[in-house]
């Protein structure tokens, strides 16, 4: 083989350019635009020169694309008239439209949980350094489309345990590695992360609760109390707002249980550390072998995760069997914040209001929702 520079052929940028755009920015022929065509009812036929037929391939045959189109048509909204009851009933639930939200993952517990229980955040651009700023974008806007998010679940701790020592980078995922690119490295998380989006979810179930307040007509009920006995008079209660706080002298108590443990815990810490060689079996002079990975020090007695931890309770009251949620807006919002917003109201001076099932009342109970959640402690 005779041994020599081997030319590449040139390049037109130009007329690649050209045959690019035609071929991705024309449509495809079909039907009569391919020149004479014979159709037998199931198929179409081109005509050649010679007289014989060429049959179509189905993307560009209009017998196969006609039909097919039936087939594909969108399918008609449902009347809300026409619903039976218990679509009525689905329709007017703020927990079959939270469940019914895409399911995503958490990244800092890794968890698929519905999008309605977790927390997004969005990249945006400082004004000023134009670094990508991770923020809370969904609660200040009602634009759909942001970008890729980052989620968490929806609770304080959740969100103090990510700011810390910069535990989110942990939950930085590929998809919004790729989209950043090499400003990715540069992502910033805001110190008052876990405030600011209390902050913003406070702000936005004010401004939808006080519509409701001065415009809600029958959908808002006043009540004596959140007792089962003052709510069987009403008609299709969907949850109870007090003005008021739900909380009791337990939970001061719990304040100082939880000061309690974590004394108990700092010491129980001391005493291992200070006589890791005598309960670390490790240190013996015996053993040859290194700690596994999971090693982490000399096992202490502790308080027990689930105890330490209960699962949350929400408080409910009876309502003709069922229970439905009360939530208290001192707690929720803050006794200052909770006074102005009756202020001027019919509601002035009334300890509850009842608001009743109704599809236009799922996104305010959507946000108590969220809000209570978000501040969640486990309680007595």
């Amino acid at each position: 083989m005779p041994c020599g520079v081997v030319r590449r052929p040139r390049k037109f940028p130009g007329l690649l350019n050209r045959a690019q755009h035609c071929l991705y920015s024309t449509p495809a022929p079909k039907g009569d635009e391919l020149g004479p065509i014979q159709q037998d009812g199931h198929q179409s036929f081109r005509v050649r020169r010679d007289g014989k037929r060429l049959p179509l391939p189905p993307l560009l045959d209009p017998v196969v694309l006609s039909e097919r189109s039936r087939w594909e048509q969108p399918k008609a909204r449902p009347s809300a008239n026409k619903f039976t009851a218990f679509q009525r009933k689905l329709r007017e639930s703020p927990y079959a439209h939270a469940l019914a939200s895409p399911v995503r993952q958490c990244r800092a517990t890794h968890v698929f949980l519905p999008s309605a229980l977790l927390i997004s955040l969005h990249p945006r651009p400082h004004p000023e350094t134009s670094e990508p700023w991770l923020l809370p974008v969904n609660l200040t806007t009602s634009i759909k489309h942001l970008g890729p998010p980052y989620r968490f679940l929806n609770r304080h701790l959740v969100a103090t345990q990510l700011s810390q020592k910069q535990n989110w980078k942990a939950g930085m995922y590929p998809r919004l590695q790729d989209k950043l690119g090499s400003k990715a490295s540069n992502m910033v998380w805001r110190e008052d992360m876990p405030e600011l989006i209390l902050t913003l979810l406070r702000k936005n179930l004010v401004y939808k609760l006080r519509w409701h307040l001065q415009k809600s007509g029958g959908r808002m009920v006043v009540c004596d109390d959140a007792g089962s006995s003052a709510l069987q008079a009403i008609e299709d209660v969907s949850c109870v707002l007090c003005f008021g706080s739900l909380k009791t002298s337990a939970d001061e108590i719990q304040i100082q249980a939880n000061g309690i443990l974590e004394d108990v815990e700092y010491l129980a810490g001391y005493y291992a550390e200070g006589h890791k060689k005598a309960l670390d079996p490790h240190q013996s002079r015996s053993i040859s072998h290194h700690p596994p990975p999971w090693w982490r020090g000399p096992v202490v007695p502790r308080l027990q995760p689930r105890y330490q931890f209960p699962p949350l309770e929400f408080k409910t009251t009876g309502w003709r069997g069922t229970r439905v949620a009360v939530y208290g807006l001192f707690d929720l919002l803050g006794e200052d914040k909770g006074r102005e917003l009756v202020e001027g109201t019919r509601f002035e001076g009334a300890q509850c209001v009842v608001m009743k099932r109704g599809h236009q009342n799922v996104p305010l109970q959507l946000q108590l929702m969220q809000l209570q959640a978000y501040l969640a402690t486990p309680g007595p």
